[in-house]
This record gives C-alpha cells, structure tokens and sequence, in this order.
C-alpha cells in the first residue's frame, strides 16, 4: 500500500498544478473584467456595474482555485513525508473532491479507498507514535 500512498501523493500534486492553471487563468478573466469596468463610457450605461460583479466574482473564484492548490499541495508533501495530519487532511479532501466529477470524483474515490485501509492507517500510526 505504500505505493499507492506515494502515487497518491503524485496525483494530488498534479491536482494541485491543475487547480493552480485554472486560478491564474480565472484571475487573469478578473483583471480583463476590471479593465472592461475601468474602460466603458457614458455611452454603455449598465455595462461598468455588470464588469465589476463579474470581476469580483472572477476573483473569488481565483482565490478559491488557489486556495485549493495550496491545500493539495500542502498534503501531497505531507503524504510523502508520511505525517498523519496529511492523511486526516487527505481524507477531508477526498470527501470534497468526490463533489468535483469526472477528475475529482475519481481523485476523491482513489484517496478515500487508500488512506482508509487499515495497513495504511497503521504505518502512519507507527511513524508517529
């Protein structure tokens, strides 16, 4: 099973490249949002209030996408240094990531059916006292 922790850890890793692609590419929707916002004249009336709610709705998103990149992150270097915490982290992400289908829900099935074996369980009960 240490082998599939490890693949684990890689397939959170990419989750997390993933997530941060979608966050700078929906940040960078926001920004082209602002300039819409910025840049519409008297002659366009509705148009700057409709450009600052998608910008700042944009911009959660990012946020959002990048928090979640940080959190993967986060926990594949925790699986692969074997700290428990990262498996309990793991678990809870797993659970999320089910909600995100098609790649997430495979994801979340994945992390769910390795870090709740029980061998698995033990070794970062072992590695931790």
């Amino acid at each position: 099973m240490a082998r599939h922790v490890a693949f684990l850890s890689r397939l959170f890793l990419v989750w997390s490249a993933f997530n941060g692609i979608v966050a700078v590419a929906v940040f960078a929707f926001a920004i082209a949002a602002a300039s819409l916002a910025l840049s519409s004249g008297a002659d366009r009336p509705g148009t700057e209030v409709a450009a600052v709610i998608t910008a700042a709705t944009l911009m959660v998103l990012a946020l959002a996408a990048a928090t979640w990149t940080w959190v993967h992150y986060v926990c594949a270097s925790g699986l692969s240094a074997g700290s428990g915490r990262a498996r309990t982290l793991g678990i809870v992400l797993g659970l999320f990531n089910l909600m995100l289908f098609p790649f997430g829900t495979a994801l979340g099935a994945y992390a769910l059916w390795v870090l709740l074996d029980d061998e698995v369980r033990a070794s970062f009960e072992r590695s931790h006292g």
